[in-house]
């Protein structure tokens, strides 16, 4: 727990909760909706490991957004810190899940979530890190492109997946 403690700052406490919080959401949304299509764009419409990345990528880009209108800081590099600390929660989760499952042979809903746990907390921490390195951010344009691609690709591959493990539903 301690280093937990230094990863993530006193701030971010209640934003990680939001995030956990929206995320649990998140995961009944689209069966709470009667399956509505609107909400299958951000909610998770199957089992698969794809679908489930949303349960990290739209809570924290709705944290990021409340998080800067509470702030009002430096508005590039907040958001593009957070790119980067979303899209390395979702690598971590894919990287945890797989391996998780290839040695086991299954998965378990209580290791499932325990990594969405895990990746909230890597996403703060990330961004923390990167805080602390103050490394020169892209232009505006292509900070908020990335956000913008990254859930069209969401939009997209939930209407048309392809053919491959990671958008395959999980027994």
């Amino acid at each position: 727990m301690n280093i937990i403690n230094r990863m993530i700052n006193k701030k971010d406490k209640p934003y990680i909760i939001i995030a956990i919080a929206l995320g649990f959401l998140n995961h009944f949304l689209y069966d709470w909706s009667d399956h509505a299509a609107f909400t299958a764009l951000f909610c998770p419409v199957n089992e698969s490991v794809w679908e489930h990345l949303k349960l990290l990528f739209f809570p924290l880009l709705f944290v990021t957004v409340l998080e800067y209108l509470r702030s009002k800081g430096a508005i590039i590099r907040f958001f593009y810190y957070r790119f980067l600390s979303a899209m390395g929660a979702m690598g971590s989760t894919i990287m945890l899940f797989y391996t998780y499952t290839g040695m086991i042979g299954r998965n378990y809903l209580v290791f499932d979530i325990s990594i969405f746990f895990s990746s909230i907390l890597i996403a703060f921490a990330i961004y923390r890190y990167c805080c602390k390195r103050q490394w020169n951010e892209p232009s505006q344009s292509t900070t908020f492109s990335m956000w913008i691609v990254v859930a069209l690709l969401f939009f997209a591959f939930t209407c048309f997946p392809p053919d491959i493990p990671l958008f395959f539903p999980t027994p």
